[in-house]
């Protein structure tokens, strides 16, 4: 059995609307684990203390930006999936010759 981590990947949505909701960017080169941070500027026209975070920062196995097509994403994410997993029911199908026998052989 192919022992392997979980791999955790990211789509960042087009906005719906035109102002934009905060600022993000992209790292591809940080130490081969690509990382987007995200910058959420403070509302400070309220008149209240905001000692919020602005900035956030996560690591991923691969970052698709705004303009990827839902191609690009299926052939690089589920279709990889699929095909392991289409390969070990063969190989479980194989080994224990499941279905290939009925009770009185």
């Amino acid at each position: 059995m192919v022992k392997q981590t979980i791999q955790i990947f990211a789509r960042v949505k087009p906005t719906v609307r035109k102002q934009q909701q905060g600022i993000y960017s992209i790292d591809e080169d940080e130490k081969l684990t690509p990382s987007l941070e995200i910058i959420l500027p403070r509302d400070l026209a309220d008149g209240f203390v905001n000692n919020k975070r602005e900035s956030y920062r996560f690591k991923f196995q691969r970052i698709f930006d705004q303009d990827a097509k839902q191609e690009t994403i299926f052939e690089n994410i589920a279709k990889p999936v699929a095909e392991r997993g289409k390969e070990s029911e063969a190989q479980k199908h194989w080994v224990t010759c499941k279905g290939h026998r009925t009770m009185l052989g």
